[in-house]
């Protein structure tokens, strides 16, 4: 039979390996994000050849306004997320050059 303090490491074994595994797997799968480029889900209008109607023209620049609004808010959003990155980037030069 084993002892109180002998189960007491034989847990704490166990849950350091289950941390190890479980911080390699979370590691893994952020590295493998960072390494799929994002991308825009904004879907271009196609322009017909020529446009039967008024309402047609107007429906078409429409679109053209969903789909340049859309492009701009993708730029924005990637803009403000490279930010944060270079920010955290300086904070951890700055804490490298501190030590």
């Amino acid at each position: 039979m084993m002892s109180p303090s002998g189960r007491v490491r034989v847990n704490m074994k166990i849950q350091r390996t289950v941390l190890v595994i479980l911080s390699l797997m979370t590691g893994g799968l952020l590295v493998f994000a960072d390494m799929i480029s994002p991308s825009h889900t904004c879907v271009k209008p196609i322009k017909p050849s020529q446009f039967a109607t008024r309402e047609d023209r107007a429906r078409f620049d429409r679109q053209i306004g969903k789909y340049k609004q859309c492009l701009s808010d993708f730029v924005n959003e990637q803009n403000k997320e490279a930010r944060m990155h270079s920010e955290a980037a300086r904070n951890a030069t700055n804490e490298l050059k501190g030590i």
